[in-house]
C-alpha cells in the first residue's frame, strides 16, 4: 500500500512524499530524517513519526516542541485515512493513498482499523435511543462499517455507544475498569472509564467518580478545551445503568515506570520540566476552584523524550471544590484519609477533608523527591510501617542531596520548602513553585 504526504502550505508547499514500503518513516527538520523539510524552522528535528505496515498507516508524534494535529486535532498516535489533514510546525500536508479509489475507499474501510473491507455490514449492537446523554448535549450518532475481527471484538466488551469501539482494557480498580477505545465519528483514540451503577465496588467508590466527572467537567477552559497537562474530559453518558465516561487517551508511562525505563537516575533538568508541567496544572486546577488531594507518581502520565517530557495529570478522584463544598459535603467523612501514604501531606492525616492547596503542593514535592531518588522524603520510611503517619508528621525530611549528590543545592531548597510541617511555611502557590524551579531548566535541543 503506497501513501503520499503532499505539503499543500508551508516553506515546502508542493513537495509530495512517498511511501512505498514498510517501516517506519521519520518527518522533520533533521537532514537525516525520512522527509527532511529543512526550510520549516517550526518544526522540531525529529517531529511525527510514519509507521506503514500495510493495510495500516499510522502517525506518532515524536513529543514535537509545538505537538501534531490531525484533522485540527493534536495527537500522540492516530491511524491515517484518505483526506487526512496534517499540521505540524509551519506546514501542513495532506495524506493520500494512490490507486485506493479515493471515496470509495473512505465507504469501504473498516471505521475500527481501516482495513479494506469486501462486504461490510452496518454494527448496531447499540441502538442510539439506549444511549442517555449526562454531561454532555446528545448528538448524532454515526453508523459505519466494521470488518469480522472488530464486530468480534465489539461483542468482547461491555456495551457502549455505536460511536466507540473499544480496543483493550487499560486498567482496573476500585474505582471501575478503564478501556482503550476509538471513537470513530473524529478517528481518535480516547480512554473510557466505566462504573457500574449499585455494584460491588461501593458507595464510596462511585462517589469518586463522579468527583472525578464533575472536577473535569468544572475545569474545562471556555473554548471547551483543558489545561495541557491535565488529562482531557470530552463526555459521560449511561447505557443499562453503566457510566460511561471518556477522556483524552494518554500514550504515555505512569512517572514512575517512565523514570525507571530511562535505566538511570533522572536528571534534575528533567525533573524540573515534569514538576513545572505538575504545577502548572494543579495552578489552573486550583484558580478553578479544585484541590487534586492525590498527587502522586502513578497518577502523572509522562510521554516524550528524557531531554523534552511531558506530563498529563490524572485521576480527580479524590478532587475537593473550595467554591462550592455542598456539591461534595456528604462524600468525605470525619476519619477519612484519602491518598497514598508516602505522598500524604500532614494535614492529610490531621483532617483530610478540610486540606487546601498548600496539601497538593506538598504533595508535589514528595512526588518529585521521589523521582528523583526513589525513595521516600523521610528516613527509613515504609508506608506498611504502623508509625508511618507519625513520621509524617513529626520527622524531619531527608535533604536531597543525601541521596542525589549532584543535585545542585537551590534545588533541595525548592523540595525542602514543599515539603515543610506548616502549610503556612510552604510556598505560597503552584505557580510560586513552578517559577521557582525555573532556573534548573536545561535548553531543550530541538
Amino acid at each position: 500500500m503506497n501513501i503520499v504526504l503532499r505539503v499543500i502550505s508551508g516553506p515546502h508547499e508542493g513537495q509530495e512524499y512517498q511511501i512505498n514500503r514498510c517501516g517506519s518513516f521519520i518527518v522533520g527538520r533533521a537532514s537525516r530524517a525520512a522527509f527532511p523539510m529543512t526550510g520549516d524552522l517550526a518544526l522540531s528535528r525529529e517531529h511525527f513519526q510514519l509507521e506503514n505496515f500495510p493495510p495500516l498507516c499510522h502517525l506518532v508524534d515524536l513529543g514535537s516542541t509545538n505537538g501534531t494535529k490531525v484533522n485540527g486535532l493534536r495527537v500522540e498516535r492516530v491511524l491515517l485515512r484518505e483526506g487526512d489533514l496534517v499540521a505540524a510546525g509551519g506546514s501542513t500536508f495532506a495524506v493520500h493513498y494512490p490507486g485506493d479509489g479515493g471515496d470509495a475507499r473512505l465507504r469501504d474501510t473498516c471505521a475500527g482499523c481501516g482495513v479494506q473491507l469486501e462486504n461490510g455490514v452496518p454494527f448496531t449492537s447499540t441502538k442510539p435511543e439506549e444511549v442517555t446523554s449526562v454531561l454532555m448535549a446528545p448528538r448524532s450518532l454515526i453508523s459505519s462499517l466494521l470488518c469480522a475481527d472488530c464486530e468480534a471484538r465489539r461483542q468482547r466488551f461491555p456495551e457502549t455507544s455505536p460511536d466507540y469501539l473499544i480496543e483493550e482494557v487499560i486498567g482496573e480498580g476500585g474505582m471501575g475498569t478503564v478501556y482503550r477505545a476509538r471513537q470513530i465519528s473524529r478517528n481518535r483514540r480516547v480512554a473510557m472509564k466505566m462504573m457500574i451503577a449499585n455494584s460491588t465496588a461501593g458507595e464510596k467508590a462511585l462517589n469518586y467518580f463522579h468527583r472525578e466527572i464533575h472536577a473535569l467537567r468544572d475545569m474545562l477552559m471556555p473554548g471547551g478545551k483543558c489545561h495541557p497537562s491535565i488529562v482531557e474530559f470530552y463526555e459521560l453518558f449511561q447505557i443499562k445503568g453503566h457510566f460511561q465516561l471518556v477522556m483524552e487517551y494518554v500514550d504515555g508511562k505512569n512517572a514512575l515506570d517512565w523514570v525507571r525505563a530511562l535505566k538511570q537516575p533522572m536528571p534534575i533538568a528533567t525533573a524540573a520540566r515534569i514538576g513545572q508541567d505538575l504545577l502548572s496544572a494543579l495552578h489552573f486546577a486550583h484558580t478553578k476552584g479544585y484541590v487534586h488531594r492525590d498527587i502522586k507518581p502513578s497518577n502523572l502520565l509522562v510521554m516524550g523524550p528524557v531531554h523534552r517530557p511531558r506530563v498529563k495529570l490524572s485521576d480527580f478522584g479524590l478532587a475537593k471544590s473550595m467554591v462550592n463544598s455542598s456539591v461534595f459535603s456528604n462524600l468525605t467523612r470525619q476519619g477519612d484519609v484519602g491518598g497514598s501514604v508516602g505522598f500524604l501531606s500532614p494535614e492529610h492525616i490531621r483532617q483530610f477533608g478540610e486540606v487546601r492547596e498548600p496539601a497538593d503542593i506538598y504533595c508535589a514535592g514528595a512526588t518529585l523527591f521521589y523521582l528523583l531518588t526513589e525513595k521516600y522524603p523521610y528516613l527509613g520510611f515504609d508506608p506498611g510501617r504502623p508509625d508511618s503517619y507519625e513520621m509524617i508528621l513529626d520527622h524531619p525530611p531527608v535533604p536531597l542531596r543525601a541521596y542525589r549528590p549532584d543535585a545542585p543545592e537551590g534545588m533541595e531548597q525548592i523540595l525542602l520548602k514543599a515539603l515543610r510541617k506548616q502549610p503556612h511555611s510552604r510556598w505560597k502557590s503552584a505557580e510560586s513553585m513552578w517559577r521557582a524551579l525555573r532556573a534548573f531548566l536545561a535548553p531543550s535541543p530541538d
